[in-house]
């Protein structure tokens, strides 16, 4: 049995829906920008991945906006998007229909706005406690499209949407669902979020006045990475089932790995790493061999990215460096919980469309970081086989095997 991608829905700082995405993406199109949702004045880190041209009230009633934090409504469009792509999903029956979404923040934005309205003695909105619930986005995908079936959020911080995904498979493998809504969603480009990750010396500093050079994986020089938003959302389907209603495949979801390091509540860890992208190959019953693409984590962190070097390095061996890699976040920046969403639909695209796109500012790149990166300009590699990574916060580590078809 074989799980496939049959619809897409994005929500990025480079585009809504994928179509737009992924022009921007092969493109090197940087998405990121002064921050305009606050005055970030105070901030080290004044720079942000914000999705332009969002309103919505172009597709949700101002009942469901008053109700929804930003996060959701990212999520829902997004969902929208993949339903539509889907061609709809009537040939299920609605206890069938699954939802599985990552969020590492859940409604942060309503958790600020009301936590300062209660320190300033000002009335608490009714809706806080549902807004800021990290399931409120998966709650709103069921309400929304009437999905009855099992419902789970997520939460490991920057591989939640990776694992999201992954739970989808192990639903659809289980037969507990016919089809699942999987993927993430994230919108914390927020005075309290930024100035927490600035304390932990994990944003960029240094490219203010230069935001469209600021993420910069496996540069040399890079400092930190930068905040963004945004939501990605799949729909997974058993191949013969999705066959069977005439909907177009993209490509399948063959496997999924995650691990624990086990060692630090924020460093990365190079044998977690390995093992989540070994268990994901495993689980795909491919050969390391096979690997062709790797939609890397690739966050822009000084440490982080020599460290998912050298782990890619240490499982594929001298194969490491014939394999084409590139860092979805150069162009839009670290969306947390959504990030591995995103990127997974940037690594179908490059299986779908056989274009690997660029990782952007890359002129010169850190000793360490000495494998092919796909620098500046896409490249036509017509990969097969394709592995996303997502490493979080609390030695949180997932991979995800994608595939063309034949």
């Amino acid at each position: 049995m074989r799980i496939v991608v049959t619809g897409m829905g994005i929500v990025s700082p480079i585009g809504i829906g994928t179509d737009q995405f992924w022009t921007a993406a092969i493109n090197g199109v940087s998405g990121i920008r002064p921050v305009t949702s606050f005055d970030a004045s105070s901030l080290r880190s004044q720079v942000a991945g914000e999705v332009q041209g969002f309103d919505p009230k172009t597709f949700l009633s101002a009942k469901y906006i008053e109700q929804t934090d930003r996060f959701t409504h990212l999520a829902l469009l997004a969902a929208k998007l993949a339903f539509e792509d889907a061609g709809g999903l009537d040939a299920y029956s609605p206890p069938r229909l699954a939802v599985s979404i990552g969020s590492g923040m859940g409604g942060f934005a309503t958790f600020e706005s009301s936590a300062l309205r209660k320190f300033r003695n000002q009335p608490v909105p009714p809706f806080t406690v549902p807004r800021t619930m990290a399931n409120s986005a998966a709650a709103w995908i069921a309400i929304k499209h009437g999905l009855k079936g099992v419902n789970l959020t997520c939460s490991t911080a920057c591989s939640s949407g990776a694992n999201a995904i992954g739970m989808a498979l192990d639903l659809l493998r289980a037969g507990r669902a016919d089809a699942v809504i999987a993927g993430g969603a994230e919108a914390c480009v927020l005075p309290l979020t930024m100035n927490g990750f600035e304390i932990l010396h994990a944003l960029t500093t240094g490219f203010n006045t230069d935001p469209a050079r600021a993420s910069r994986p496996f540069a040399k020089g890079r400092d930190g990475f930068v905040m963004s938003e945004g939501a990605g959302i799949l729909i997974l389907e058993k191949e013969e089932q999705a066959m069977r209603r005439g909907a177009k495949i993209y490509a399948c979801l063959a496997g999924y790995g995650q691990t624990c390091d086990a060692a630090h509540i924020v460093m990365p860890d190079q044998s977690g790493q390995v093992a989540a992208m070994e268990a994901a190959i495993q689980d795909a019953g491919i050969t390391k061999d096979s690997v062709e693409h790797i939609n890397a984590h690739a966050t822009s962190t000084p440490l982080g990215d020599i460290v998912e070097t050298r782990a890619i390095k240490s499982l594929f061996g001298d194969r490491a460096k014939d394999i084409a890699i590139s860092a979805t976040k150069s162009l839009l920046g670290h969306s947390i919980g959504a990030s591995a969403a995103i990127g997974s639909i940037a690594t179908i695209m490059a299986l779908h469309t056989g274009t690997v796109h660029p990782t952007i500012n890359l002129d010169e790149a850190d000793p360490e970081c000495d494998l092919d990166y796909t620098p500046n300009r896409a490249q036509q590699k017509n990969p097969r086989t394709g592995l996303c990574n997502a490493f979080g916060f609390g030695g949180n580590n997932a991979s995800i095997v994608f595939t063309t078809l034949d």
